[in-house]
């Protein structure tokens, strides 16, 4: 009875803790006792291995620091430069910059049917941008010319080759060769000059 009589009153002192459930604050794991055995034999094999090793399972030789600093010295010996590397580094890269293999020349113009139809058609398309660029007509003049440049763009590369035949037209063949002379045509002239001398 006393037993009730205490437990009332601190029931009554302390309403927050008396109204808590009353459980065990412990508990096991799932499967503790099952592995229990194999844990305590991994216990023991561990406390074993620790006991029977030394403590540290490294082992240094003697003098290892002390020779350390004449190994490396030894092998770094290897990789010195030679006298005066740098001083001949630039003639050697010069030299053999300097061998360069002469350029190759490829021709643009393999025929010359095809220079003088390329020739035609530039001309051809060159006086067509110069008249409509200095005519402003009316628009039935602007139909009438664009109607014009069609025909004149219908016109077959062949037909142009075959005119050029037919007119037996030749080529002078000067006395310097014929690349010098298309080299320094394209170095010295711009396209606009080579249109309005045509």
């Amino acid at each position: 009875m006393e037993n009730d009589l205490e437990n009332s009153e601190w029931m009554n002192e302390a309403p927050h803790l008396a109204g808590l459930s009353v459980k065990h604050p412990f508990s096991i794991p799932e499967g503790y006792f099952e592995g229990l055995p194999g844990d305590i034999k991994e216990a023991i094999f561990l406390d074993d291995l620790k006991t029977s090793s030394p403590e540290s399972g490294f082992n240094m030789p003697e003098g290892y620091f002390e020779s350390l600093s004449a190994k490396i010295r030894a092998e770094v010996v290897g990789y010195t430069v030679p006298q005066d590397y740098f001083q001949q580094l630039q003639d050697k890269i010069t030299a053999k910059t300097s061998n360069e293999k002469a350029a190759k020349i490829f021709r643009l113009w393999h025929s010359k049917a095809l220079k003088y139809a390329s020739a035609a058609c530039f001309v051809l398309v060159s006086a067509l941008g110069v008249y409509f660029y200095q005519n402003t007509a009316s628009p039935q003049a602007l139909s009438a010319d664009a109607a014009t440049e069609q025909m004149l763009f219908d016109i077959d590369e062949n037909t142009i080759i075959e005119h050029i035949q037919a007119n037996s037209l030749t080529q002078e063949n000067p006395l310097v060769a014929e690349a010098d002379l298309e080299n320094y045509i394209l170095s010295n002239y711009s396209q606009n000059e080579i249109a309005s001398d045509l």
